[in-house]
This record gives C-alpha cells, structure tokens and sequence, in this order.
C-alpha cells in the first residue's frame, strides 16, 4: 500500500474535529451540566434548609422533589414532539432557558403552586435536553470520534453533581435566596456559553459521505438494505 494511500486511512480512522464541531461538544456538555447537574441534584441538598427556613414543610418538600420528578417523566416523553415543532436547536436554547428562569422563580417562595409549577418545568426541560442533545450533537460528528464526543457530553453530568455538591453550601451561608439566585446566575452563565452552539438543525451527511468513498474505493455503488 502507498504511503498516501496510508495517510488517507489513517485520516478516516481519525478524523480531526474542527471548532465548530468543538463549540457543539462544549454546548452539550454546558447541556447535561444543566440539565441533570443543576436542574435535578441542586434540589436534594436544598431540602432541610428550606425546611428549616419554614419556606415550607417536609411533606411539601417532599411533593416538590415528586414535582421535579414527573418533570422529567414529561420531559423524556415530549422531548421528541418539542424539537418537532421547534427544531433541535431553538428546542435546546428554550429548554435551558426554562431551567435558569427556574432557578431564579424558586428564590421567591410565593406559594406552594408557584414552587411546584416551576419545580415542574425545571424537570420537564432537563428530562427534554438529555433526550435531545446527544441526537442533536452526534450526527455532526464524525463515526471516529462519536465515542469520545459522547464522552465529553455526559462527563457533564459529573460536572454538575460535583457542582450542586460544592456550591450549594457555600451559596447557603448567604441564605437560601441568593442560594437559588446564585444557582440561576451559574445556569445562565452556562446557557449562554451553548446558545450559539447547537449545529444546524439539518446534519451534514456524514454516513453518507463515508458509503460513497467506500464504494469509490471498490468501485461500487452503496450496499443498502432493504
């Protein structure tokens, strides 16, 4: 085999990825931050403070962490009917846009409905981002290096734990309203990083590409099944 015949596998086993492609990787990373990191495991350290702050009482407490939950139920379920009639990347931006306004609705207790509502939407976009960004990211991304975009996708999720784990007390000395105003803050912060993130709604044909230079290669058309 040629030397240039070489290089061209070798260029196909491990494509480079470019800053776009990069800048997707950084959106569903920031993504999965927000979406399971903060939306869902900010809430568990919270509940003896806003017990103890008689914002309200273990068995509402309790009912809000349910809320959150059967967000995500919704979320995971409608995830797919809201980027139909949006498109992937205007249902990401309006998703992680719910979630940070949510933080913010939280730092006002004005009633158990308005908690419950908000702790609801806040479930219902993080459940909807983690079924959108990997199919959203992925098909951009060349089969070579789909492992390790994935990876850096989800490592998110770590992120985010680690984050609710250390900030959290830290916000809690100021009390618990700048505590969810500083949790909003931090949402915003990461849903700006991604806004400009999300790759087109229409993937580029990356499979496609491949199945015609095989083919060229063999000097055949692309074998499909039926």
């Amino acid at each position: 085999m040629s030397d240039q015949a070489i290089s061209a596998v070798r260029a196909d086993q491990n494509p480079s990825l470019d800053a776009r492609t990069l800048f997707a990787m950084l959106a569903g990373f920031c993504a999965s931050l927000v979406a399971i990191g903060l939306a869902r495991f900010a809430y568990t350290p919270l509940i003896p403070p806003l017990i103890e702050a008689q914002w309200f009482t273990s068995s509402q407490a309790v009912t809000l962490g349910a809320a959150n939950f059967a967000g995500y139920f919704a979320g995971a379920l409608f995830g797919r009917s809201i980027a139909n009639a949006l498109t992937n990347r205007h249902a990401l931006r309006l998703l992680m846009a719910i979630a940070t306004v949510a933080f913010f609705a939280c730092a006002f207790p004005l009633s158990i409905s308005w908690f419950f509502a908000w702790r609801f939407l806040s479930g219902l976009s993080g459940g909807a981002i983690m079924v959108l960004v990997a199919t959203t990211i992925l098909p951009h991304i060349p089969p070579a290096r789909r492992g390790f975009a994935s990876g850096m996708i989800f490592i998110g999720l770590g992120f985010g734990i680690a984050a609710s784990g250390t900030l959290i007390p830290k916000l809690l000395h100021h009390g618990l309203h700048d505590t969810w105003m500083g949790l909003g803050v931090f949402s915003l912060v990461l849903t700006a990083i991604a806004w400009f993130g999300w790759p087109a709604s229409n993937p580029p044909a990356v499979a496609a590409q491949g199945e015609t230079k095989h083919a060229g290669r063999h000097g055949g058309a692309p074998l499909r099944l039926l």
